[in-house]
């Protein structure tokens, strides 16, 4: 059986970034203009931030992350 590939806090940083550019696409598609990258950022932040941060870490944990 392949063993995967251990978690990585920098793993967790890039999905945080995918997930602030999608984010930014939606609501951009939504507003019909381009809401910039700062804005999108405030935004994601406020709105998940809490509970993406939340699962990652609970998944580092899973593993024996603790750092």
């Amino acid at each position: 059986m392949p063993s995967r590939r251990r978690l990585t806090r920098m793993d967790i940083l890039r999905r945080e970034i995918e997930a602030i550019q999608i984010y930014r696409w939606e609501e951009s598609e939504r507003l019909g203009r381009d809401i910039g990258r700062n804005a999108a950022a405030q935004q994601w932040i406020r709105k998940n931030a809490k509970t993406f941060r939340e699962y990652w870490e609970k998944r580092l944990k899973e593993q024996g992350e603790d750092s």
